[in-house]
């Protein structure tokens, strides 16, 4: 569940941790990051009263969580805001690329990939370094989560995040779409939770779409790791759920080399010991 800052309390925080197995706390970095999109109706940032909510929630919690920011081309040394919550005592934590009409002047271009391979190699080389430290600010980092021993069933693997399938989002009027972020487009309502699923036409798409038929997936050597990526990207940025967002495709290979070198410099070092 991802979840709005502001509105936590005392009370909110109870019914998350009895009910949510996992929480999603969203914040973009340092103050000056987050306060440069994230503001109230007076153009004030919205920091300064996160951080003491958030910190009341985790210190609270025995469940999962995530620190989860975006990243623009405002803040292409992202890693720094990966450093500056994990310093806060965040765990756990996602910067996540962000997805926009290519004319929003924050919107990522591929010009911005050789900045974005470097920060992501940044991070990697500072997690190693905290681990081997125990450095007691050593974070996890969910780009670099990769499970190559137990990993997801094959179905799994080739359909990807289940979205109109196994997952769906409500809208607080009771609308049903595949997923939240085809909220607000009108074709992806499946029903509601009043009628049910009235529309099971729109459905059959994501039922039918895998890495054997998204355009460019079957000849890519990361593709049971990503599963095709992202519905909604492609929908969003291609008008079709079938053609990848080519950004995404080249970010995501790159989190998997990181991670796949982080699980190798651990090994060793752990040989070497």
């Amino acid at each position: 569940m991802t979840t709005n800052g502001l509105l936590l309390n005392k009370e909110i925080n109870a019914f998350l941790n009895e009910h949510m197995d996992n929480v999603v706390l969203s914040i973009d970095g340092r103050q000056e990051v987050n306060d440069g999109l994230r503001v109230f109706s007076d153009g004030s940032g919205t920091y300064d009263k996160i951080i003491p909510k958030y910190d009341e929630l985790i210190e609270s919690r025995e469940g999962l969580y995530y620190v989860r920011g975006t990243f623009t081309k405002f803040n292409l040394d992202f890693s720094e805001d990966i450093f500056h919550l994990a310093d806060l005592g965040y765990d756990s934590l996602s910067v996540e690329p962000v997805v926009t009409d290519p004319s929003n002047d924050y919107a990522l271009a591929e010009e911005d990939l050789k900045k974005i391979f470097y920060e992501y190699d940044r991070i990697a080389e500072e997690y190693i370094d905290r681990k081997l430290k125990n450095n007691e600010n050593v974070f996890n980092f969910f780009h670099f989560n990769i499970d190559m021993d137990n990993s997801p069933c094959f179905l799994k693997k080739v359909r990807g995040c289940g979205a109109g399938l196994e997952y769906i989002a409500v809208t607080p009027k009771g609308d049903i779409y595949p997923c939240h972020q085809f909220v607000e487009k009108e074709e992806f309502i499946m029903g509601n939770v009043f009628d049910g699923i009235t529309k099971p036409s729109v459905m059959e798409p994501f039922e039918t779409s895998t890495i054997l038929t998204k355009d460019g997936c079957s000849d890519c050597w990361a593709k049971y790791y990503c599963s095709g990526g992202c519905h909604a990207n492609a929908y969003n940025i291609n008008g079709d759920i079938n053609k990848p967002y080519d950004l995404e495709c080249q970010m995501q290979r790159k989190r998997i080399e990181n991670a796949i070198y982080i699980k190798g410099r651990l090994a060793l070092e752990a040989t070497d010991d």
